[in-house]
Parts: C-alpha cells; sequence; structure tokens
C-alpha cells in the first residue's frame, strides 16, 4: 500500500512596498487616483517642492483623516502622497520634525511621522518614535461617518492625541485608509541591539506615590 503525502501549500512571500521606486504606490490605486483628480491637490500641491509643500499643510490640514463616507480624499491624505511623491531627504525630514525647536505645527509632526512609517526601516521607526512617546498634544480627528449625539445632531469629530496616534501606527494595520507596511517585531531588533527596550513612562505623581508606599511597606517590616 502506497504511503499517502501530505502536501502544505506553499505561503506567498511578503512584498514589502517601502523597496519600490515609486513611493506614492504606498497610496491604494483608487485613493491616488481620486486625489490627482481632486480640486485641491490640482490647485495647490501640483506644483509643489519640499519647501513650498509646507504653507499648504500649516493653512489648509487641520485635522487627521483620509477619506470620508463618498470617497472624498481629506487634505491630510492628498499631503502624505504628495510627500511620497517628492521623497524628502532624512534632512528635510528632520527638519519636519523639529521645526527649528518650535513644534508649533502639529499636523506637520503627524504627517511627517506617517510618512516615516510608511517609509523607513523597522529600526529607525522605533527609534524616532520613542521621541515623541510624551507627545500630548490634542489633534482634531475627522470620523469616517459621523456620529449622533442625544439631540440628534450629527458629530463630525473627535479629540485625539499625538501618543495615541503614534501607537495606531506601531500596533494598527490600516491608519486613514492606508496600509501600513509591516513592522520587525521590537524584541528581535532589541535582541540585535538595534532598538533599545521600550519604556513605559509613569506621571511623577503616581512615581512618587509608588515610592512612598514602598517606603512605607519596608518601615512596617
Amino acid at each position: 500500500m502506497e504511503e499517502s503525502t501530505v502536501h502544505h501549500k506553499k505561503q506567498a512571500k511578503y512584498h514589502d512596498k517601502r523597496n519600490i521606486l515609486n513611493k506614492s504606490y504606498l497610496v491604494e490605486p483608487i485613493i491616488r487616483h481620486r486625489i490627482h483628480d481632486s480640486i485641491f491637490y490640482k490647485q495647490h500641491l501640483y506644483l509643489t517642492n519640499e519647501s513650498t509643500i509646507l504653507p499648504v499643510i500649516s493653512q489648509h490640514v487641520h485635522y487627521v483623516s483620509g477619506a470620508d463616507s463618498v470617497g472624498r480624499p481629506s487634505p491630510f491624505i492628498q499631503c502624505i502622497l504628495r510627500l511620497l511623491e517628492l521623497e524628502p531627504s532624512k534632512e528635510i525630514i528632520n527638519v519636519y520634525l523639529d521645526q527649528l525647536s518650535y513644534n508649533e505645527f502639529k499636523y506637520l509632526t503627524a504627517l511627517t511621522l506617517l510618512y516615516i512609517r510608511l517609509v523607513y526601516p523597522s529600526e529607525e521607526v522605533y527609534n524616532i518614535f520613542d521621541k515623541y512617546a510624551q507627545d500630548y498634544r490634542k489633534l482634531r480627528i475627522r470620523l469616517k461617518t459621523p456620529q449622533f449625539d442625544s439631540m440628534q445632531q450629527p458629530i463630525h469629530y473627535k479629540l485625539g492625541y499625538m501618543d495615541e496616534f503614534i501607537d495606531d501606527l506601531l500596533t494598527q494595520e490600516r491608519v486613514v485608509d492606508l496600509i501600513l507596511p509591516r513592522l520587525i517585531p521590537r524584541l528581535s531588533l532589541v535582541e540585535r541591539g538595534l532598538v533599545a527596550p521600550r519604556q513605559y513612562f509613569i506621571d511623577d505623581e503616581q512615581q512618587k506615590d509608588l515610592v512612598s508606599h514602598s517606603d512605607s511597606d519596608s518601615d512596617s517590616s
């Protein structure tokens, strides 16, 4: 009697789009075509470069969002597509983040961090994002579909925070209608010495409470 052989289905190889030449392909084709057809892109973004895009972001990007329920792209996702088309150098990206030490434009920071998450390798993403783990600035986030309050009034926006946005970029598969590339697990990068272990920040008052409790326990013992 012949032995039965078990055939295992070969798993498809993951294609990391961060290595493609045209980074704008990181945006899905349907959204990308709608952005190119939008009036905002043709009027404000079509001829911009790394320098002239900054006034557009500061004047027109006032909330974080992808596309709405009808499929209309927001200025936020249109600006991220333009950044992917421009592919700024790392020196310019650092200027976007630092903003000459003023850190005045929080949506420029959010756009730059999303660009870094889409393009940069995993170890650089972790190292850069760790610097903003204590950034608690408020962000206005537009809902894809409006919610209704007790008075049946539509609510189109919700309040978020920069550290929550960064956590979504690290943990979620899709943010603002963009599929994020896979990240190498942090633990494996820590074992290879490329990334420092994650730090969990505790408020000073909570830390003082923990110290006082530990001191009282030691005195009682």
